[in-house]
């Protein structure tokens, strides 16, 4: 099968199997039910990599993705997928974030491509806390990266609270070639998340 025609039939196994809105409470009440990340604050991406992968493999087989260093992408069938959730942003950069660039760059390398499937749509936030002390509350109190984020003064980031799904988009590198062509062109980059950390409060990876 030729990668455009598996992502419409990937796409719109999704549009029919998943729920247009996500609660944040049931998403990670499922996710713990699975003990799949529940923990994490970024619920939206956990829930769509584990949601997603589970309805794909009952309803067109395949697979979890291959591993490339630490990074495992999310989906194979006959291309290597990877599975990103995206928030609309009203105002400024609305750039979405996808994955290790050296895991996509070995992955094109070693497979022939990487697919990725962007579920985009509208997240509200929590303004008032409330739904951040609900998530502590079902971890069973504040995590230790929390407290090491207090004792450097860093800002809590806003959790989102229900996320709206508008659709999904496609998006397939075949080369490296293409890599530096998207990068030339301003559409891709590979400096997100420098200076970002991850939930042990070590540096992320560029993306």
């Amino acid at each position: 099968m030729e990668w455009k025609a598996e992502g419409r039939t990937i796409r719109d196994v999704l549009m029919q199997g998943l729920p247009v809105i996500w609660d944040g409470r049931e998403c990670i009440q499922f996710l713990k039910q699975h003990d799949y990340n529940w923990r994490q604050m970024e619920w939206i991406g956990w829930f769509f990599d584990f949601a997603a992968r589970q309805l794909l493999i009952e309803t067109l087989g395949g697979s979890e993705g291959p591993r490339f260093g630490r990074t495992r992408m999310d989906y194979k069938r006959d291309f290597v997928w990877d599975f990103k959730a995206h928030p609309i942003k009203s105002t400024g950069r609305d750039e979405a974030i996808l994955n290790d660039c050296e895991a996509v760059n070995s992955c094109i390398e070693n497979k022939g491509g990487i697919g990725f499937v962007i579920a985009v749509g509208v997240a509200v936030y929590d303004i008032t806390g409330e739904f951040k002390r609900w998530h502590d509350s079902l971890k069973g109190g504040t995590s230790a990266y929390e407290r090491e984020r207090v004792s450097r003064g860093a800002r809590s980031r806003r959790r989102k609270v229900p996320f709206t799904l508008s659709g999904y988009e496609m998006l397939f590198l075949r080369s490296k070639e293409e890599v530096e062509r998207a990068v030339q062109e301003k559409w891709l980059s590979g400096d997100a998340q420098i200076g970002w950390r991850n939930s042990d409060g070590s540096p992320r990876r560029a993306k």
